[in-house]
C-alpha cells in the first residue's frame, strides 16, 4: 500500500523481474498477449482494487488505526479511485513489435492498472537523474 501526503491510498504488487514473464511466448493473431504471470498480477491487483473500494469508511479506519505509528499524526487515510502500480518482468529484450503490444496492453488496464517493468523503473531514474543534472548545472 502507498499513502500520499494527503492521504490518498494506491497499491503496489511488486513481482520479480523475469525476462520472459511479461509476454507469452507465441502469437495470438499476430499480436502479443500478456503472459499468464502479468494477467494473474492484473487480476490480483484489480482484485485488491475492488475489496478496498467497497470497504468504503469502514476501511478508511481500519488502515488509519492499523497504521498509526507509521504515519504523520495529522494524516487521515481516504480511498478515493485508488489505482495500483504492477512492477513486474523486464522489456529490455522484447522487440518493437513486443513493446508495441505492451503499450496496448498497458492502455487497456490504465484506467485501474499502471504496469510498469523493473527497465521502465530504471529509466525513470535515470531520467530523474539527467534532470537533477541540468538543473543543478543552469
Amino acid at each position: 500500500m502507498l499513502v500520499d501526503a494527503n492521504g490518498g491510498v494506491d497499491l503496489i504488487e511488486i513481482k520479480k523481474p523475469f525476462d520472459d514473464k511479461v509476454l507469452a511466448r507465441g502469437v495470438y493473431r499476430d499480436n502479443y498477449i500478456p503472459h499468464g504471470e502479468l494477467s494473474g498480477a492484473i487480476m490480483q491487483a484489480e482484485k485488491y482494487l475492488f475489496y478496498l473500494s467497497k470497504g468504503g469508511r469502514d476501511i478508511e479506519k481500519t488502515i488509519q488505526t492499523k497504521y498509526r505509528s507509521q504515519l504523520p499524526a495529522a494524516l487521515e487515510i481516504k480511498i478515493a479511485n485508488p489505482k495500483s502500480i504492477i512492477l513486474h518482468g523486464r522489456d529490455h529484450k522484447l522487440s518493437p513489435e513486443q513493446k508495441f503490444d505492451l503499450g496496448i496492453i498497458r492502455k487497456k488496464y490504465s484506467n485501474m492498472v499502471d504496469i510498469l517493468t523493473y527497465d521502465d523503473l530504471l529509466r525513470r531514474i535515470d531520467n530523474i537523474i539527467a534532470m537533477l543534472k541540468v538543473r543543478a548545472g543552469s
